[in-house]
């Protein structure tokens, strides 16, 4: 069944291909905000479209789920494949907002390196998601975006041991470590995608 009807809905695969794109391209501007201090606001400025972008072909998907009455795979999959790639967007964009938002008085220990995890991350998914058109099952890939999750958490779990032990101002610490909460939220989404990809694989085995 899976066979018969991948060739008659192209456009699905199209749109996640995009969407992984603009989502690489965000994260590598994520990194370079976070790479120097004091943090620039252009780079900033450079990532909001990017979100926009992903927003953008969402909002495609869902209305071609809408129009559309047979799908290469189940719909559900398909909206939760979508959505949780677009969730991916919308954390980058929070975590480089929030650094025009706080005004941070130094640069925050901890963050280009989960950055740098969820940049990785980030390129498995590409890969994975560039072989679901032809039935690729890089397996391999998707255990290698849940082995970077952790990675991710331990860096995170020492970044939080080291604000908490060397931040004396209050306003700061809430600062940085809502921003470092919300970079390691990204990484966990990284592998919510990593789950949805698992579910289709053996959905249509």
């Amino acid at each position: 069944m899976f066979d018969k009807l991948l060739p008659k809905e192209e456009k699905y695969f199209e749109y996640f291909s995009e969407m992984i794109v603009h989502i690489r391209q965000m994260a590598e501007k994520t990194y370079t905000l976070f790479s120097k201090y004091p943090y620039d606001r252009e780079v900033l400025l450079d990532i909001i479209p990017m979100e926009k972008r992903c927003d953008e072909i969402m909002h495609k998907v869902v209305k071609q789920l809408n129009k559309t009455f047979v799908t290469p795979f189940d719909r559900e999959d398909i909206f939760s494949l979508i959505k949780r790639l677009d969730d991916i967007s919308d954390i980058l964009l929070a975590a480089s907002v929030r650094t025009d938002i706080f005004k941070v008085a130094a640069s925050i220990d901890g963050a280009m390196e989960i950055i740098s995890i969820i940049q990785h991350q980030i390129l498995e998914l590409e890969k994975v998601l560039a072989g679901l058109k032809s039935r690729q099952r890089h397996v391999d890939g998707l255990k290698a975006v849940k082995d970077l999750e952790t990675q991710a958490d331990n860096v995170y779990r020492a970044a939080m041991t080291d604000l908490f032990a060397k931040e004396t101002d209050p306003i700061e610490l809430i600062k940085k470590k809502e921003i470092l909460d919300i970079l390691e939220n990204a990484s966990d989404k990284c592998q919510s995608v990593a789950n949805v990809l698992i579910a289709i694989f053996i959905k249509n085995s």
